[in-house]
């Protein structure tokens, strides 16, 4: 079981290249019975609306635009949007919400990715309120995923690696 939450997730990055390479993984039979995909974004989007939005970019976007075959239908079950603030310490709690109910539904811990789709200004600060909420503990079940660029600079990538190890085992950081 996975949930992946998408920090930009009503970004270009997302639509561009995330969710067409994850649909062309749930094609291709690569991804787990139980999976969810959650897009985080301060843009008011429905989960309705924001699959329209995704859809938009595959089929512009994906290699495999012309094989939609129904599949696109139960592949966008699998996927919400939760609008929030990721300045807002206080919004983190909706992801703590979902991953509890997933572990419910599904009966185990989900493996967890927090993928950081976000200009490199934000990334130290959602490492932080993450790690406040304690949403990194699990070294097992959760990574993290910080898009390129890393930092601004020689020196702000150093403290962003050093924030990020205060929270993660290396081999949790991709």
């Amino acid at each position: 079981a996975s949930a992946i939450f998408i920090f930009g997730g009503s970004g270009d990055l997302n639509q561009r290249k995330l969710t067409p390479a994850l649909y062309n993984l749930f094609i291709d039979e690569w991804m787990p019975d139980d999976f969810e995909i959650f897009g985080i974004g301060r843009s008011s989007y429905s989960d309705e609306k924001f699959r329209e939005h995704l859809l938009e970019g595959i089929k512009e976007f994906s290699r495999r635009k012309d094989e939609q075959n129904g599949k696109w239908q139960k592949f966008s079950e699998h996927v919400s949007y939760l609008q929030m603030d990721a300045e807002d310490e206080n919004a983190y709690k909706k992801i703590s919400d979902c991953i509890k109910v997933l572990k419910d539904k599904w009966g185990n811990h989900p493996n967890i990715i927090f993928y950081l789709a976000v200009a490199p200004q934000l990334v130290p600060d959602i490492a932080k309120r993450l790690g406040n909420m304690h949403l990194c503990t699990d070294k097992e079940h959760t990574r993290i995923v910080i898009e390129k660029p890393f930092g601004h600079d020689l020196q702000s990538a150093q403290e962003l690696n050093k924030l990020l190890k205060s929270m993660f085992d290396e081999d949790q950081i991709y």
